[in-house]
């Protein structure tokens, strides 16, 4: 089935391309690289950026990757696929292809990867990571050159930039974003996607407006990133918080129902205007949510999870740290407290980014933690901080089924995004599943809301119901 209408008239060609729930991958192309589908998702990709920048589309050299770089030496490395796609594909020097991902790689850069897994000083350290594994035969024109950097990340974004990195073996792609953190690649855990996956998750985030390609003028007004035009990421969209809202309140009234509590008419909100400005919380994703959410006489809201006082907002246990480190923290927005539990532990424990990570003791509950500055500013990302350690039974799981460790903070956290870089769970994915649980009667509910207390969450770090603290819509 062809993909859903897409808004923008020039994404309306590629809608055959496009991967959506009903327009997945061609089981043909399996274990092989869709040259076809997608060269016209990366042309279309282009060429939106070049056009929303205010060039002209005659200035546009439309000369391929292949027909630049190309040599004899790469058609040695590279898989006859992977050339053709290359060969399909505008390079065009100095543009910015996407916001997290500056462009093709060059040769150099291509190659790059393989030369850090060989790298003898790395190489006990990384043993099975890309590289040949001891006692393993070279496999054809993979081997060294198995992995490669296809595309490159913006270094306005992070330094030593690596990219998006694409298995010649099994042609799929993952965004390693810097070689400061290189990837088992050889790890079956790892959330490898196809080519085209991430390149229509791309054109998903313009549709969404989660990332806005913009002409030149309004983007340094905008306070664009210099070396990332015309590309700017927003915080948070309407349909973010519009989703949230609306997650919530499905929440709150499945709790209600199951508590046979009678909600009045008159929707109360969780905070006023009034309070949210005594409490200085600014503007933002944090201030138009608790302005808007419905408010309950429930107690729980999850397990041990409770619905905030309102004198509870004006004390944030991370404001003293804006005030205490102003460089540091200088455009960024602290981690704010939304729902409480007991309990505390050391904001080191709960993986809290610095300055905010010197704070000896915070509160336990559920967090919006935005990646805290201008380069990756996702509001509407979340952190669950638990008083017990979770993992120790070896079944709990991050959102991308990665392994927790015993620890406080990482369930429903993505340990390795695919497709962008530092984007935490989002909220509405928390809301979605906690919803589920108590729809589906595991979690249980009576006159105060749900049941058990924070013991409840061990079940998270069980075989019988690990999956049923897994959600959906964490990634973008």
């Amino acid at each position: 089935m062809a993909a859903p209408s897409p808004t923008n008239p020039l994404f309306a060609p590629i809608a055959k391309h496009r991967i959506t729930p009903t327009n997945p991958p061609n089981e043909k192309f399996s274990g092989d690289l869709d040259v076809d589908r997608c060269a016209a998702l990366h042309n279309t990709l282009m060429l939106y950026g070049w056009i929303s920048c205010g060039r002209p589309l005659a200035s546009l050299k439309k000369a391929s990757w292949w027909s630049r770089h190309g040599s004899q030496s790469l058609l040695k490395i590279l898989r006859p696929e992977l050339v053709r796609f290359l060969g399909k594909i505008f390079d065009v020097e100095g543009h910015c292809f996407f916001y997290h991902l500056r462009g093709l790689a060059r040769p150099g850069e291509m190659m790059m990867l393989g030369e850090v897994l060989e790298d003898e000083e790395l190489g006990r350290g990384l043993a099975g990571v890309g590289g040949k594994k001891e006692g393993e035969e070279e496999e054809g024109v993979g081997g060294k050159w198995r992995f490669v950097v296809l595309y490159a990340t913006p270094v306005a974004l992070v330094s030593h930039p690596a990219g998006l990195v694409y298995d010649q073996h099994a042609h799929r792609a993952i965004l390693m974003p810097t070689y400061h953190h290189v990837f088992d690649l050889r790890d079956k855990g790892l959330p490898w996607q196809s080519l085209e996956t991430v390149l229509s998750a791309y054109i998903d985030m313009i549709e969404a407006e989660k990332v806005l390609a913009l002409h030149a003028e309004v983007h340094a007004a905008s306070n664009g990133i210099p070396g990332l035009l015309p590309w700017l990421a927003q915080p948070y969209t309407q349909s973010d918080l519009t989703s949230c809202l609306e997650t919530w309140q499905k929440l709150v009234f499945a709790i209600e129902k199951k508590a046979n509590i009678q909600r009045s008419d008159d929707l109360a909100r969780l905070c006023s205007r009034s309070a949210l400005d005594a409490a200085n919380v600014p503007k933002g994703f944090a201030h138009d949510l608790l302005l808007h959410a419905a408010s309950s006489s429930i107690w729980f809201i999850a397990p041990g999870i409770r619905l905030p006082k309102v004198e509870e907002f004006i004390y944030q246990p991370f404001a003293p740290i804006c005030a205490r480190y102003p460089a540091e923290t200088a455009g960024m927005k602290m981690p704010f407290l939304f729902l409480r539990c007991p309990g505390e532990v050391s904001a080191k424990e709960a993986k809290f980014r610095y300055p905010f990570s010197t704070l000896p003791s915070v509160p336990c509950g559920l967090y919006l933690d935005a990646f805290p500055n201008a380069k990756n500013p996702f509001e509407d990302a979340c952190r669950l901080v638990l008083p017990i350690r979770l993992g120790g039974n070896r079944y709990a799981r991050t959102s991308d089924f990665r392994p927790i460790r015993k620890t406080f903070s990482d369930l429903y956290q993505v340990d390795i995004n695919p497709f962008v870089m530092r984007h935490g769970p989002k909220l509405v994915g928390v809301l979605e599943n906690w919803l589920g649980n108590v729809e589906s009667g595991h979690w249980r509910v009576n006159s105060l809301g749900v049941e058990g207390g924070l013991g409840v969450w061990r079940l998270a770090d069980t075989r019988e119901d690990w999956w049923r603290y897994q959600g959906a819509h964490m990634y973008l």
